[in-house]
């Protein structure tokens, strides 16, 4: 999961605002598609554009022609950070506690290097400690655009039903932090991997999707599942291998749906696309 542009959930509620939009139209953006008697159902992978506005003709078509409208996590509101703070704030238990002494030293140079409050973030579970060095992070980075805004808005303004893969804020907040301590950990520490990566090398992960090129988020997956598999296990397989049967039934009940989910999730052994021929409905990219 990819927080530095949205893979961080809680990040994205926290900051309470719409991501800038992305490029000019490109029909290599990548795009599948999975077909099932005459139901379709389209998965978009989203991961970032460096081109403002984002537009796909191509991609847009499959939209305007979807009834139904797929994301993952709910749209932030106003008061949503105060629930992240009630869950993830435990004065009780320091975020120290938590690591081992060289951790503490990553933990302790983000902070420094980004800006945040060094005693807020000791304040942390791991999980929130990780939105809050991304938040500081990208406060002083320029947005990137995202085709997510454009494709929400798409869809708010004909009145198109939209789901969410977790229902609300609250069953979102009980997932994150609902992950086992490990997983806590390893995503804090691939937190901070991306901000010692610097801006670079995501720009070029964003560039090269953008391009209907997917070997560079394919490689990042990749190591995730190397060196922090028990966060690669809560934040991507377990919720893709759920998405496989939920698409089963997109497709069981007819229509035309469009699916959008974060790149990460649509690349590696145990992407949604894996999964999803392994129960006999392989997607077709597009």
């Amino acid at each position: 999961m990819d927080w530095t542009r949205r893979s961080l959930i809680a990040a994205s509620a926290l900051l309470c605002a719409a991501p800038a939009l992305a490029g000019a139209d490109s029909d290599v953006y990548p795009l599948w598609e999975v077909r099932k008697g005459g139901a379709t159902v389209f998965l978009f992978g989203d991961g970032g554009s460096t081109r403002d506005p984002w537009r796909s003709a191509r991609i847009e078509s499959a939209f305007d022609r979807s009834s139904v409208f797929w994301k993952e996590t709910p749209d932030p509101a106003p008061g949503d950070a105060a629930k992240y703070l009630t869950r993830g704030v435990d004065r009780q238990r320091p975020l120290t506690t938590w690591l081992t002494p060289p951790q503490r030293d990553r933990v302790a140079a983000a902070a420094a290097l980004t800006g945040a409050n060094p005693t807020f973030v000791d304040n942390c579970e791991p999980w929130l400690a990780a939105g809050v060095l991304s938040m500081a992070y990208m406060a002083h980075q320029k947005p990137l655009p995202d085709p997510i805004a454009f494709l929400t808005a798409g869809a708010k303004g004909p009145g198109k039903p939209i789901h969410t893969e977790f229902p609300d804020l609250d069953a979102l907040i009980a997932w994150m932090a609902g992950m086992p301590a490990v997983a806590q950990v390893e995503y804090l520490l691939s937190t901070i991997d991306d901000i010692e990566a610097g801006r670079d090398g995501l720009v070029r992960r964003v560039a090269a999707w953008d391009s209907g090129d997917i070997s560079l988020e394919a490689k990042r997956v990749r190591r995730q599942m190397l060196i922090y598999p028990h966060v690669y296990e809560s934040l991507d397989t377990a919720r893709n291998r759920r998405w496989a049967p939920r698409i089963g039934e997109m497709l069981n009940g007819g229509g035309t749906t469009f699916v959008l989910v974060g790149a990460d999730h649509l690349v590696g052994p145990e992407s949604i696309l894996a999964h999803l021929a392994q129960a006999g409905i392989p997607a077709s990219r597009v």
